[in-house]
């Protein structure tokens, strides 16, 4: 499967971020390792893209919040909110959707 995302309205320093974020996918790939990648999204400061998934509107799989949402400290104090997203859920999901309509 071929993905085009496009995404606009976004400064020098997210469009930064979003492209390290990829890249570390390709080294996670290249060293075979797992791990958890994010980026921090403050929807209130600024952050306000335009994206295209394919020449859509981006679609959400996932539509239960569930356990995803969960709380971690990082090197400060202060507690953050975290998102985590699962494509081997995603999967699962779609392949048991799949069944279930055939």
């Amino acid at each position: 499967m071929k993905l085009n995302i496009e995404i606009d309205n976004v400064s020098e320093g997210q469009a930064k971020a979003i492209e390290d974020m990829l890249a570390v996918w390709l080294l996670l790939v290249e060293k075979e390792k797992g791990r958890w990648v994010s980026m921090f999204i403050n929807g209130t400061a600024g952050f306000n893209p335009d994206i295209r998934v394919n020449g859509k509107d981006p679609e959400r799989y996932l539509e239960n919040i569930g356990p995803r949402w969960n709380t971690i400290n990082k090197d400060t104090e202060e507690e953050d909110e975290v998102y985590f997203l699962d494509y081997e859920r995603i999967e699962q999901l779609l392949e048991n959707k799949e069944q279930n309509d055939s």
